[in-house]
């Protein structure tokens, strides 16, 4: 008897932390249910290049890596926007061959991207064509782990993606946020609530791991969000980053940790915070420290996991910081920064919007994080079990769709 194979699509390279956090924790939750011998195809949209890189690179044996893109497509360039915002007809479709000889004997296909079925990235056309191609050779089409919608922002838009997510097998949303806006338009028999695959990737320690500060205040800002906060302007945005950062050096009197999180070259936190570094001289024997771009997802989970208290941009930094139980600020701009702490912390209280994204404020619930965390840290002791229970049933209800008809 061959064994259990399945297609992991729709993820980005490891560049991104967080799409490496979600094959991780999502091979884990695969080896609890199905065994170890089980083989995985990770198809990348990216250029052979950079997947043969990445496979080079790859410490877990039972991936295979695929790509599947021919050539580099950058995000916000004419390509991408192409794929994303022009009517189908107006652009030559992307060819999917490259996953037939995969396909014949795939339990399934598990669409891993987190967060592709929203607005946040632009209409998710490509990866509905992708459900479909798979779908038209037998391979059942599972949302994994993910966050969805809403659509609001594209009326003509939406009855299609609802038609298309009541055709898949299996919707497993990662935060009730998601749940109840399928709910609200009337998907509910294919749906299933579970935790982010991320909650169960276990940390590794780095080899250089004495030269990294323990007990600083980590801190993961990026790039992306000066869409949100100074309107685009990235320069403005590198300006308050490092006021921020100077405020929290000025009130907590304590190193200040720059971690990034997502590496690719267009929207790169390392080449960020390298800059908000240089503008912050040392105040009072305390500085801020920029950590290095070489790090996998679970050594940057290892640092975090060492820090005081964390603030992050990027939601998988903040997964790496709660499932460590280290008291966690998320800046946040989608559903689902605001779908975790909800679910996690019962509110808001810990999540700041982009328009209260400002030094004083961020200096200030960081002093409050540090000022309760003997409380927070206790509350997600007690909440984790089962939150972590909730990513690996996540193999159990994948087995029972897999065999479903």
């Amino acid at each position: 008897m061959r064994s259990p194979h399945f297609l992991l699509v729709g993820n980005g390279p490891y560049s991104n932390r967080g799409c490496e956090a979600i094959v991780r924790g999502t091979m884990a939750i695969l080896r609890r249910e199905f065994g170890e011998e089980l083989r995985v195809v990770l198809a990348t949209f990216e250029t052979p290049d950079t997947v043969a890189r990445q496979a080079a690179q790859e410490t877990d044996p039972r991936i295979t890596h695929v790509a599947l893109s021919s050539k580099p497509i950058g995000r916000w360039s004419f390509p991408w926007w192409s794929r994303h915002f022009t009517r189908p007809f107006l652009r030559k479709p992307r060819s999917f061959a490259m996953l037939d000889p995969f396909c014949q004997d795939a339990i399934c296909a598990l669409q891993i991207g987190g967060d592709n079925y929203t607005l946040d990235y632009g209409l998710p056309q490509e990866f509905m064509r992708l459900d479909e191609y798979l779908r038209q050779r037998g391979v059942p089409v599972i949302l994994w782990g993910a966050s969805i919608g809403p659509f609001d922002a594209a009326p003509d838009f939406a009855p299609k993606m609802f038609t298309h997510l009541r055709a898949l097998r299996g919707i497993l949303v990662r935060e009730s946020d998601s749940g109840d806006y399928l709910k609200q338009h009337g998907i509910e028999a294919n749906v299933h609530s579970v935790s982010d695959p991320a909650f169960v990737m276990e940390p590794v320690e780095p080899r250089d791991s004495r030269a990294m500060p323990a007990g600083a205040i980590g801190l993961n800002l990026s790039p992306m969000m000066a869409k949100y906060v100074t309107h685009g302007d990235l320069e403005a945005w590198v300006r308050l980053s490092a006021e921020i950062v100077r405020n929290i050096l000025a009130t907590a009197r304590r190193d200040v940790l720059l971690i990034p999180h997502v590496t690719w070259a267009q929207n790169d936190d390392h080449e960020f915070l390298r800059k908000v570094a240089q503008a912050c001289p040392a105040i009072a024997g305390v500085r801020p420290y920029c950590l290095g771009d070489e790090l996998s997802a679970a050594e940057t989970k290892w640092v975090i996991s060492r820090c005081a208290v964390f603030a992050g941009a990027r939601t998988h930094s903040t997964i790496a910081a709660i499932s460590s139980a280290v008291p966690t600020l998320s800046l946040a701009y989608s559903r689902k920064a605001r779908g975790l702490n909800q679910d996690i912390f019962g509110s808001q209280e810990f999540c700041l919007q982009p328009l209260e994204i400002t030094p004083a404020t961020i200096a200030e619930r960081i002093a409050d994080l540090r000022a309760r965390s003997g409380a927070i840290v206790k509350h997600l002791t007690d909440a984790l079990p089962g939150i972590r229970q909730g990513a690996l049933e996540a193999g159990n209800i994948l087995r029972h769709l897999a065999e479903s008809k």
